[in-house]
């Protein structure tokens, strides 16, 4: 962890290492039997290449998946940093009490029956582990799925497949659920994590707790939440007031309607929160809003690919009428500003457009969805060059290349140049420019071609640009970086 102002309490983050970085992981309600979860769990740590020591723990003492087993914590012979606790929520009390006398400084309480049942045993129980941490022991939980650290090689159950290589992004999340379809969904992506962590219902360590760590964490570049209710609601405030600029944080506040109210409270015990106090948390922070985990992926992209300079004075390459209409509209509804181009330049680009299906104002009509690549390279040129324009998205629909008998740009060396003029005009003018790449149709005869425009959009990923499959996802990405940016966000 890099050093740390001095209003930061360095002993509260420090403490949160060991759930990060254990070097000993005891599995409490690991047995024999594959169909238990706890068993399930330990097979994923070791599927996934926990670096550490682990020992299983159940009542009868069974080995589990070739590692010796203990009965209790307590009889382990070596050091335990931290517990993963899958025992049923009555047993969970007793179980922290042994990590507590073993000398444990970290716990993952997986188990669920506490608060968010809404019963007066339930809440019970769970004061009675806040009580206990207060002696002594962190604990992620109760009702969590626990830590995601590729760089200790922990993981999510059933994660043992999971990535392995880190990344720069965090995810907070109290939702198991969330934490896990994230993870699954940006392999797919290209972004990869720092840490993911399922806190459910923060009985200790907290989504405050837990987003001053990772604004402190040399290895997070970006934080993403989900956040359905905070239990320390002014230190979480304070916390974006006073360093949501230091790094991008993602927040997808959930429970904002009356329905979603009742669904968070009845999920991890949490309080939804007004809509009109976290519209003034969004207006008075750099922290971004996002409204569900699609937007959330998008938007990370777009962080990760998009320079500081991104600005919202769009200049839009399209092919067909509708498209720059439907481009217009898309950029109004975000607050990214779509001005006509000046005379000259709309001049200039009558000069080398056909004069027949295109037009010069802004969205720019190149006629058709393809075009041969020098006069695409042309006009994206010289919408790059206008100095009114600060950010270029262009479409290409080159599922009708892939989708095509014949090689509608004689070849695949067209296709390449095709693509090699955004990455280029990108170089030149120093100014992001963004390709949408539409999905080609859903029948099972388009697979192939959506294989070739997946590979399209990996090349265009590893040359940092930034491509997205619709016009109304990328302007949404688009608009949260530009935001961030324009409340003195610091750049990654």
């Amino acid at each position: 962890m890099r050093a740390l102002t001095s209003d930061v309490n360095e002993h509260r983050l420090r403490q949160l290492d060991v759930l990060f970085h254990p070097r000993s992981i005891a599995v409490l309600g690991a047995s024999a039997s594959l169909q238990k979860f706890g068993s399930r769990f330990l097979q994923a740590l070791i599927d996934f290449g926990f670096k550490g020591k682990i020992y299983p723990v159940n009542s009868s003492g069974e080995d589990v998946g070739g590692l010796k087993a203990y009965r209790s914590v307590l009889e382990i012979p070596g050091e335990v940093d931290c517990a993963d606790i899958m025992v049923p929520a009555r047993y969970v009390p007793q179980a922290l009490e042994e990590c507590l006398a073993k000398g444990v400084k970290g716990a993952q309480i997986f188990s669920s029956g506490f608060a968010e049942t809404g019963e007066e045993p339930g809440r019970e129980l769970e004061r009675s582990l806040k009580a206990l941490s207060a002696k002594g022991i962190r604990i992620i939980g109760p009702n969590c799925f626990g830590v995601y650290c590729p760089a200790s090689g922990q993981t999510l159950l059933p994660g043992g497949q999971f990535p392995k290589e880190s990344g720069p992004v965090a995810f907070l999340t109290q939702s198991g659920g969330h934490a896990v379809e994230f993870a699954r969904q940006a392999d797919g992506r290209g972004i990869r994590f720092s840490k993911i962590v399922s806190y459910g219902n923060a009985c200790d360590v907290n989504e405050a707790d837990l987003l001053e760590y990772m604004l402190h964490d040399p290895e997070t570049k970006i934080i993403t939440m989900y956040l359905e209710g905070p239990r320390d609601g002014a230190r979480f405030f304070r916390l974006l007031r006073e360093m949501s600029t230091s790094k991008p944080v993602l927040i997808w506040k959930a429970g904002l309607t009356p329905a979603g109210s009742r669904a968070v409270h009845s999920h991890t015990g949490s309080l939804g929160g007004e809509a009109a106090v976290w519209d003034a948390v969004f207006k008075q922070t750099a922290a971004v809003s996002v409204s569900n985990l699609e937007e959330m992926g998008d938007t990370v992209e777009a962080f990760l690919s998009l320079p500081p300079n991104t600005g919202r004075r769009i200049g839009m390459v399209s092919g067909g009428g509708a498209i720059g209409v439907a481009a217009a509209d898309a950029c109004s509804k975000v607050g990214l500003e779509m001005e006509p181009l000046p005379p000259d330049v709309q001049e200039e680009l009558r000069r080398v457009l056909p004069p027949a299906g295109t037009a010069t104002r802004n969205p720019v009509d190149i006629g058709a969805p393809l075009v041969h690549p020098p006069l695409f390279h042309r006009v994206l040129e010289i919408v790059a060059g206008v100095d009114s324009v600060d950010t270029v998205i262009a479409t290409q629909a080159l599922f009708y290349v892939f989708r095509a008998n014949g090689p509608l740009l004689a070849g695949r060396d067209a296709v390449d140049a095709l693509m090699r003029s955004p990455v280029d005009v990108r170089d030149r003018f120093g100014k992001p420019v963004i390709v949408i790449l539409p999905i080609g149709g859903e029948e099972v005869e388009a697979i192939d071609a959506e294989r070739q425009r997946r590979e399209a959009r990996d090349a265009y990923r590893r040359n940092g640009i930034f491509s997205m499959t619709t016009l109304e996802r990328a302007t949404r990405a688009i608009a949260n970086v530009v935001k961030y940016y324009e409340r003195g966000g610091a750049p990654l």
